[in-house]
């Protein structure tokens, strides 16, 4: 009863631009995904984060944003999609792709702070959540790709949009996914957040020698954690046998480290052939062939220190595999003191953010000026 009343306040505050009751602007909407609904604020002249789980007690309403909500059907099963605008004009428009989470189309303060800068947001449910179908696990690039082209095909007709001027905003494994997008479909910019230029596999292996560095195991159990995942997914992916990999696996089942490689306990060797699909729809990709085709105007946001994404890697790999598609307009930023979620921290490591919680120098203001400077943003009516 607590859990639906709160999901209850949540996705009936709305969303926009309010002045706290000590007089600051701030950005706010619902936020919905693992850890429950929340409200969620951003302050841009402090770029404080704000985290609440009721409505807010004597904040006023300075300019709203209104919803359109619908069902677009797409080659996966039906997504819950939602426009958000602020102004009746037609706009610029922006797809908000979501990263490897069960996040719904409550994005927080995103919604807010592009809508009231001049440009319609389009957000949606992630498989499984909401009012989508499927499962967000089982899918990777290709089907996400295939989910965020419907939606634009959908949305493009809609008169509040101006379907030559949408763009696309990707965080985390969702970087995976835009590029792919922006070569299928009439894509205007993209902006990118955390996002990975490796493969999917690599930057598995990645994530576990960064949790088991956390965690306070040494080099030795890094190695033999990463070659038992890396055994699994091989195996998985036809290059190599089940029997090494079961081998691998029941060393590292007795090991303290093992729930930190996601390998599941109790698994079969090999795993039923749904099971197999699944691994190869969400691990087995590859992002350079695409990226090198890309010539999307973008612009790319790291955290130095992010430990879910392997930025020494990214950055340089964007770089040059844009460069390589002759991509004229890219923009990056490394912010050193910042993780993956672009969380001002000393590590980098998500429960270790700065407090009180805040996102890096001129976060909002970055993305807002850079898509001013290219004509995409517009006053609302």
């Amino acid at each position: 009863m607590a859990l639906a009343a709160a999901m209850a306040v949540a996705l009936t505050f709305a969303p926009g631009l309010y002045r706290d009751q000590a007089g600051n602007s701030l950005y706010v909407a619902p936020d919905v995904e693992d850890a429950g609904p929340i409200i969620n604020s951003l302050d841009p002249a402090t770029q404080y984060v704000g985290i609440l789980k009721a409505a807010p007690l004597g904040w006023t309403l300075k300019q709203g944003v209104f919803e359109r909500r619908l069902t677009v059907e797409a080659p996966e099963g039906r997504l819950g999609v939602s426009l958000y605008y602020a102004g009746a004009q037609r706009r610029a428009a922006i797809i908000l792709i979501h990263g490897n989470e069960d996040q719904t189309r409550e994005m927080g303060f995103l919604v807010p702070l592009f809508a009231i800068n001049g440009i319609d947001v389009i957000s949606y449910d992630q498989r499984g959540t909401g009012e989508s179908a499927g499962q967000w696990r089982t899918n990777g690039p290709e089907q996400r790709a295939r989910d965020v082209a419907a939606i634009y095909d959908a949305l493009a007709t809609d008169p509040r949009i101006d379907p030559k001027r949408v763009g696309l905003w990707a965080f985390s494994n969702g970087g995976w996914t835009a590029p792919i997008v922006a070569l299928r479909r009439p894509i205007a910019f993209m902006i990118l957040i955390g996002a990975p230029a490796e493969t999917i596999a690599d930057n598995i292996y990645f994530e576990i020698r960064e949790r088991m560095r956390h965690a306070g195991f040494d080099q030795r159990e890094t190695a033999d954690a990463v070659e038992a995942v890396r055994a699994y997914l091989d195996a998985a992916f036809g290059t190599a046998s089940w029997q090494r990999a079961q081998q691998l696996y029941d060393r590292a089942v007795t090991q303290k480290w093992f729930a930190l490689t996601g390998l599941r306990p109790n698994a079969n060797f090999p795993p039923p052939r749904e099971r197999i699909d699944a691994i190869r729809r969400s691990a087995l990709y590859d992002p350079q062939p695409t990226l090198i085709r890309v010539t999307t105007p973008t612009l790319a946001l790291f955290g130095a220190l992010d430990r879910s994404v392997d930025v020494a890697h990214a950055a340089p790999t964007f770089r040059a595999d844009f460069g390589r598609a002759g991509m004229s307009d890219f923009t990056m930023h490394v912010y050193e003191n910042a993780g993956h979620s672009l969380v001002v921290s000393s590590t980098g490591y998500e429960d270790q953010p700065a407090t009180p919680l805040r996102m890096v120098a001129g976060y909002a203001q970055v993305m807002i000026d850079w898509l001013r400077r290219r004509g995409f943003l517009s006053q609302a009516s």
